[in-house]
């Protein structure tokens, strides 16, 4: 009973102890570092660019039409209340990537056995081994984020679309089963190049870290937090095609149907260009991209009970919809 307790204890303080987490987004260094970015963009921009007014930018930006936004409010809220409850029971939903690495190496080594593996891992293959493992993590992310745009699983993935504005925290703006999806997929293609990394390297293999988080994450997330706000940060056109920038997200989040499927990649741009969803937005563009849903009722999303339930709802619904018409069909 008193573990039960202590768990809950955890439990409600998450919303606090991630912030000292370096693998977790809003984590104080990366909050700082895009404050950091920034402020060296306004720099850069009142130097290049005439007529732009740094005080009328941070103003804007730093409004109460943003940070107090409606939509701004539920994200704090679904934060404090998400963070708590995926700590306390749906991250036990989400598969390890501990676990897929044993399984994978156990399997290795039972079909192929123990002999001709490498014994030093050495510079070269710590470099490739943390590579793979960013763009298999990647991968399994992009991946569940196609799944969630272009099949029945949209009716989960509408709460983080459904947002007016954006802040840090619209990153938990996200349903349980896209929260589990997304961080499983991720997990499961990391795992497996981490389980081939240990059958080569029975031994043991670094990978090329920095405060216990992959480099290239690591990098990643200096920057990450303003994927989710109204600063419009863009790469030139050529690192756009191998890294989507801020705007190129912001793009992602317009109430244009057609854009809300262009860049679904996390850190990468080559799985876009793969499924021909890359978007490279013009100068401003993203500044002036309007976002939510259209299509979506407002109060569908101001009720937690609405939140979780009414998805399952929905996809029962359209199922029911598609059985009758099947029946129906079948029977003219």
């Amino acid at each position: 009973m008193q573990s039960y307790f202590t768990e809950i204890f955890r439990s409600l303080l998450s919303p606090i102890r991630i912030i000292f987490l370096p693998s977790v987004k809003i984590y104080w260094f990366y909050i700082l570092s895009s404050i950091l970015i920034t402020l060296l963009l306004i720099i850069w921009r009142s130097w290049k660019e005439e007529g732009f007014r740094s005080k009328d930018y941070l103003r804007e930006n730093l409004s109460k039409k943003i940070w107090l936004h409606k939509s701004a409010l539920l994200d704090y809220k679904y934060y404090l209340i998400n963070t708590f409850l995926f700590a306390l029971f749906f991250s036990y939903f989400v598969i390890s990537g501990a676990g897929v690495s044993a399984f994978i190496s156990g399997l290795l080594f039972k079909i192929f056995g123990e002999a001709n593996h490498l014994s030093s891992s050495g510079t070269f293959f710590i470099l490739i081994y943390s590579i793979l493992f960013w763009l298999a993590n990647d991968f399994g992310r992009f991946f569940a984020h196609w799944l969630l745009h272009k099949t029945f699983l949209w009716e989960f993935h509408k709460l983080h679309h459904s947002a007016k504005v954006l802040n840090p925290l619209t990153v938990y703006r996200v349903h349980p089963v896209e929260a589990i999806l997304v961080n499983s997929l991720g997990a499961l293609c990391s795992g497996i190049v981490t389980g081939l990394a240990v059958f080569l390297f029975p031994n043991g293999i670094n990978m090329l870290s920095f405060l216990g988080v992959n480099a290239g994450i690591f990098v990643f997330n200096l920057y990450a937090n303003l994927r989710h706000s109204h600063i419009g940060l863009r790469f030139p056109r050529w690192l756009s095609k191998i890294f989507l920038s801020p705007a190129q997200h912001q793009i992602h989040h317009s109430t244009d149907i057609n854009l809300q499927n262009k860049n679904i990649g996390v850190s990468f741009a080559f799985w876009d260009i793969l499924f021909g969803s890359l978007y490279i937005p013009q100068e401003g563009e993203a500044e002036q991209t309007i976002f939510g849903l259209e299509e979506e009722d407002d109060s569908n999303f101001e009720n937690l009970f609405k939140i979780y339930f009414l998805p399952f709802q929905k996809i029962l619904s359209k199922t029911r919809t598609l059985i009758t018409l099947s029946k129906h069909e079948s029977k003219s």
